[in-house]
């Protein structure tokens, strides 16, 4: 979606596109195209746009490095020109590989930070380096909540740098009032001094930031994309719940499993859909273990351009930012018409 701002205030909508895991140059060409740029992750990503831009098509790529996914000791990672063996190789520079692509931002690698982690912090946003580079702050949701929110925002005022902001937790990051808050406080700095502040591997919370301050929401299509996820306790009777595709329901601005979808909430125009002939009552499918390859790439197909015609309705609106408030509140009328429950950054969003 369209406009970059200038330094001292927002002129415009922020950038929504799709935030890709493992994919091929396919999927990536197909929703680059479909939004007009598309984010890659991690090293599988680097190869992607590497074989790319080597057809020329790299336009419209961009690369989130993804370091903050390795636990234990960080290892660099083996790629084309590196040996995979325990050699004394100097570590792969994230920041060189995606200048030397021209990728249209360069990310830094920044590590995971815990609540509280503020030293670390400071050593992220301080660190130079030898081109412009936005900040990849991949930071546990807590950062957010009503104790670390202001210290947060003081350290993004005090380094004045562009942010790639990644949030982490098991299910939800923004998963109360106080972390909306804590989010739109950021997104005010944004806006007031023109620095990007950019949300990574985000939810569908990332469709009203694009009006309130961040340059882009990359949006995951597939569930461990949209957040930076976290462990998650087992249930006390052992019980293993049954496992189905969540699908994205553009009537209610976010996704939902197959199976707990409602009457009046499965059907869907995207062309996926149209030419399935059955809508979202496809994904009305359970599991006992992992969904099946084809259903989730059925399931992200239909992600993909339903996410997509939901902002191209808010592109082709007089006023985007009156279109988006409209959705929100459609949305929540929706959710108490069928008795579900609405994530918390919409119930708190306006």
């Amino acid at each position: 979606m369209a406009s970059r701002r200038v330094r001292g205030g927002r002129a415009s909508l922020g950038r929504v596109q799709a935030y890709l895991g493992r994919c091929g140059t396919g999927e990536a060409v197909a929703n680059r195209d479909r939004f007009g740029g598309v984010t890659l992750q991690g090293v599988s990503g680097l190869r992607v746009a590497r074989v790319l831009a080597r057809a020329g098509e790299l336009t419209g790529v961009d690369l989130d490095p993804a370091a903050y996914l390795t636990r234990g000791k960080a290892r660099p990672p083996v790629v084309a020109g590196q040996l995979g063996l325990d050699l004394d190789l100097p570590a792969f520079d994230w920041v060189e590989a995606q200048a030397e692509l021209g990728l249209p931002v360069v990310r830094t690698s920044g590590p995971r930070l815990r609540v509280g982690q503020l030293d670390e912090l400071k050593a992220e946003l301080d660190r130079e380096y030898p081109v412009p580079v936005s900040v990849t702050l991949a930071l546990d949701g807590g950062w957010l909540g009503s104790k670390h929110s202001g210290v947060l925002a003081e350290q993004l005022r005090a380094a004045d740098r562009d942010v790639s902001l990644v949030l982490g937790a098991p299910f939800d990051p923004v998963d109360s009032s106080y972390k909306v808050l804590g989010l739109r406080r950021l997104l005010r700095w944004s806006a007031r001094t023109g620095r990007s502040l950019e949300l990574l591997r985000t939810g569908p919370i990332g469709i009203p930031a694009i009006a309130t301050g961040a340059s882009l929401a990359a949006i995951g299509l597939s569930s461990s994309t949209r957040h930076l996820g976290g462990p998650v306790a087992r249930r006390a009777d052992g019980v293993r719940p049954k496992r189905s595709p969540q699908v994205f329901v553009p009537r209610l601005l976010h996704w939902q499993r197959g199976i707990d979808l409602k009457a009046g909430l499965t059907d869907c125009g995207c062309a996926a859909c149209a030419r399935a002939g059955s809508g979202l009552q496809r994904f009305d499918v359970a599991y006992d273990t992992t969904v099946p390859a084809d259903i989730r790439a059925a399931a992200r197909e239909h992600d993909s351009l339903a996410l997509a015609e939901v902002l191209h309705t808010v592109r082709a609106a007089t006023d985007p930012e009156d279109e988006l408030a409209k959705l929100r509140q459609d949305a929540r009328d929706l959710a108490a018409e069928v008795d579900l429950a609405v994530p918390k950054w919409l119930g708190a969003w306006d």
